[in-house]
């Protein structure tokens, strides 16, 4: 890949420039990565994990959690009532995540107005760009059978009446392995990591791994560049060395 930087390997203070910089490489910033880098824009994609490739993933827990995971998979929510499996890694979650690809419920959508201001006034709004993602994912019903667990959640939902459907996942070629919270070691899962961000990289764009970003400096009401730091092999932030990034345009996908 060599359109990639491994921070952990500066020797002294970066001082770099882009049109669009891009924090996170998980489904929102990989994907923005593509979109940005096919309209000609020079993009800079930052993400505070590793990258690794097929070829490195361990199917192994003890690899894993520590190296592709926020807090070694112990994350967790404000209330400490419920644990987040979050990548850290290219990719992102989609790197470790288990391919059950759906469309954002309206519920969902209706409290992001109203906790976050987003104006998503019905579904239909997202429709077509729902449709693009799917596409570009590879995003369909998984056409295996269900397994005789399964089959008696879908007997009882007959029974009661109540509304069932088989997930859609974003796979092309699964092995039914059920390594997919460790990496996919064969690239069936559709992933950042396979997907768009080596095509953002073949247009161009620059993917910075190990860089842990600080702080946004604002000047008034904008943004005006970001202080960023290389982080280790235990992914803690390195103080010896500093990085500033100045962009037209910033997105914050972490």
């Amino acid at each position: 890949m060599t359109q990639h930087i491994d921070a952990s390997q500066f020797t002294e203070d970066q001082h770099l420039e882009a049109d669009i910089v891009i924090i996170g490489s998980g489904a929102g910033g990989g994907i923005a990565a593509e979109q940005l880098a096919q309209a000609g824009l020079k993009v800079l994609l930052l993400e505070e994990g590793a990258y690794y490739t097929h070829d490195d993933f361990v199917m192994e827990e003890r690899w894993a959690y520590p190296n592709l995971y926020q807090e070694g998979a112990g994350r967790k929510t404000r209330d400490q009532a419920i644990s987040i499996l979050q990548g850290r890694t290219v990719g992102g979650s989609t790197t470790v995540n288990w391919t059950t690809s759906i469309r954002t419920p309206q519920p969902t959508l209706d409290y992001w107005q109203s906790e976050f201001g987003l104006n998503f006034s019905a579904s239909n709004d997202l429709t077509p760009y729902f449709v693009k993602a799917e596409q570009r994912l590879n995003i369909r019903p998984w056409p295996v059978p269900p397994n005789g667990n399964n089959s008696v959640i879908k007997r009882g939902c007959e029974a009661l009446g109540w509304q069932h459907t088989i997930i859609s996942r974003n796979v092309n070629g699964c092995a039914n392995l059920g390594y997919c919270g460790m990496g996919c070691p064969i690239n069936g899962k559709q992933s950042m990591l396979v997907s768009t961000i080596p095509a953002a990289l073949a247009l161009g764009a620059m993917l910075i791994s190990r860089l842990s970003v600080r702080k946004f400096t604002w000047q008034g009401d904008s943004i005006s560049g970001i202080d960023a730091v290389p982080v280790n092999q235990y992914f803690q932030p390195r103080n010896d060395i500093r990085i500033g990034i100045k962009a037209k345009h910033y997105i914050l996908a972490a």
